[in-house]
């Protein structure tokens, strides 16, 4: 059996794939099936399979523009997966991949470039997922970059340039994974959401994902075990400037074993992945002040922003779990463009439609309450534990302002300092939903974000 039809038959469910295109030898499979029972369109090379001969490369654009037009018509996710043809261990070879129609694949409106368009087009609306098998690169690698979630195995990598066109081009001599291997795009570049050992893994994976965002038309009813016993009182530290890591706070209320980690590597001062709840599939975003305070980077912001997409895709709640400071100031972060990347984050916000909460777990000052969909950006709950400060400013600046203030500033400023520290005031006032205690969140969650289970919902 070819490796990849055994591709094909790990990622399907049995009988279930229809070759699009099964009397014609492309360098692609292109087809659908379905993968538990969610229908999946396929675009996939054939790797050591492929055979390069003739004006092969050509019909392969014609074959993947055809998946991507009958994927257009639907709201079903689409995988892209790539290997490199050739026999695992062997070296890119430029020569192999030329053919007599390349001039004609690069510069038609219905060649390579054709296939990027129609991929950026889909991933507008649909969920894009990518696996990088083995080593790729050039204008077949390109549309790997328009996914919401690329996954690699150890052996994959992913390059602009191949180390033989780096050579030819630049003089240069590089080295393959060191020049876009998966610790590069895992932890450096944040092009790879998710790494594994093997294809099977990966493959196994990607069948996880999809039975648990679409497992049906309310996001839920998985089998679900319920968190194991936590003490709680030391989940978050009183101190405000403590770190802590907020993987143990999330793992107190969600469902055992349920959480699956977007680009866990990558600007780790927030937390972005799938989780459930009582059975009911959510995305989850949340300051880690294990890692640089929790404070949001350009690179922060735009991992937060990637997951916002993909709930958007789905109709996937969002949870927000604040303990953030803020938007990272200063001189570095300006010349990083840190307002572009609010710009980017708040305009995900707005483009997603699926119901959002905030959770402030012990701190949200400035911008970073909009950052973590607070107000104005119609969550439809904002809750805080009892501990939370909310405002513009910590209270020890408030503080540090005070003491160079007249007596009628000061007065104001201890107002405000007032309700800072405490969301009671806050809630009195009208500004947040509710002050739980930590060992409700669970329940607190499901009561405002799943309105319609178990009777729950605002009263």
């Amino acid at each position: 059996m070819q490796v990849s039809q055994q591709r094909i038959n790990m990622l399907f469910d049995d009988g279930s794939f229809v070759d699009h295109h099964p009397d014609t030898k492309g360098h692609f499979i292109c087809g659908e099936g379905m993968i538990h029972s969610v229908k999946t369109f396929l675009v996939m090379n054939r790797g050591r399979d492929c055979e390069f001969h003739g004006n092969g490369q050509w019909q392969t654009a014609r074959q993947i523009i055809s998946t991507i037009t009958r994927a257009l018509g639907t709201v079903s996710p689409l995988i892209y997966i790539q290997d490199k043809p050739g026999e695992p261990g062997s070296t890119f070879d430029t020569t192999k991949v030329l053919s007599p129609d390349m001039s004609r694949l690069l510069l038609s409106p219905l060649g390579m470039g054709r296939v990027s368009a129609s991929l950026a087009q889909l991933a507008e609306r649909n969920l894009l997922i990518s696996a990088i098998l083995g080593p790729t690169s050039g204008p077949l690698a390109l549309p790997l970059m328009l996914a919401d979630i690329v996954l690699m195995t150890e052996r994959g990598a992913l390059c602009m340039g191949r180390p033989d066109m780096v050579k030819a081009m630049l003089a240069q001599e590089s080295e393959l994974y060191s020049l876009g291997g998966s610790a590069v795009h895992s932890k450096q570049s944040g092009l790879v959401q998710l790494v594994f050992s093997s294809e099977e893994t990966l493959l196994g994976h990607i069948r996880r994902l999809l039975h648990f965002i679409f497992n049906d038309e309310t996001h839920g009813n998985l089998k679900y075990e319920c968190p194991d016993t936590t003490d709680f009182e030391n989940l978050v530290p009183s101190n405000h400037y403590s770190p802590y890591d907020i993987h143990h706070l999330l793992h107190s209320f969600i469902d055992r074993d349920s959480l699956t980690e977007i680009s866990p590597e990558y600007a780790r001062e927030v937390l972005t992945g799938i989780v459930s709840i009582k059975g009911k599939t959510c995305a989850v975003i949340a300051n880690n002040p294990r890692h640089n305070g929790g404070i949001i980077y350009r690179k922060s912001a735009s991992k937060m922003a990637k997951m916002i997409n993909i709930a958007a895709k789905t109709g996937v709640p969002i949870i927000f779990i604040a303990d953030v400071p803020g938007f990272m100031i200063g001189k570095d972060a300006e010349n990083s463009g840190i307002f572009s990347a609010a710009a980017e984050l708040f305009s995900s916000h707005i483009r997603c439609k699926t119901p959002k909460l905030l959770l402030v777990a012990r701190k949200a000052y400035t911008g970073g309450v909009y950052a973590m969909c607070g107000p104005g950006f119609d969550p439809v709950a904002i809750l805080a534990y009892p501990q939370a400060h909310i405002g513009v400013f910590s209270p020890e600046t408030m503080n540090k302002i005070m003491s160079d203030s007249n007596e009628t500033s000061r007065h104001t400023m201890q107002k405000l300092t007032d309700e800072i520290k405490d969301p009671r005031l806050l809630k009195e006032m009208g500004l947040i939903t509710d002050v739980i205690e930590i060992e409700c969140t669970r329940e607190q969650i499901v009561r405002y974000l799943f309105p319609a289970c178990e009777g729950g919902g605002p009263r």
